[in-house]
């Protein structure tokens, strides 16, 4: 059984080592989201400011106004794009993160059981004598 511990300690410690690789990768991603998250939000923000003001304003105010609601609606699609593109991969990236964790969890669950099992086996045997 020795044999079975070791063996299990390292497949263990290599699933591991794949869940750190798939969580800092997921992580990378969720660094991305987030801040076109963000970026989306402070736009949406900003336009938000231009229609705020209760104050009249002249013909040439609203133009300019119009022109920047017009610039900060563009940024605000290109960042939704952006957005959209990244999901699926960012989806895909939480998913592989998730199942490696999972395997890992379970190998070393299993070493946990083995271990167990052999000392309890080891209890009886020694009690019997």
């Amino acid at each position: 059984m020795r044999l079975d511990q070791r063996a299990l300690a390292r497949l263990e410690r290599l699933a591991r080592l794949r869940s750190d690789i798939e969580m800092r990768r997921f992580s990378a991603f969720r660094t991305s989201v987030e801040a076109a998250r963000g970026r989306i939000s402070a736009r949406e923000e900003e336009l938000g400011a231009l229609f705020r003001s209760d104050a009249p304003f002249s013909l040439a105010e609203a133009r300019l106004t119009n022109a920047m609601t017009i610039d900060h609606l563009r940024e605000i699609r290109r960042e939704e794009e952006e957005l959209r593109r990244i999901l699926p991969r960012y989806e895909t990236a939480r998913q592989a993160a998730l199942r490696a964790f999972g395997r890992a969890e379970v190998m070393g669950k299993i070493r946990q059981d083995l271990v167990t099992d052999e000392r309890a086996r080891k209890n009886d045997t020694d009690s019997s004598l």
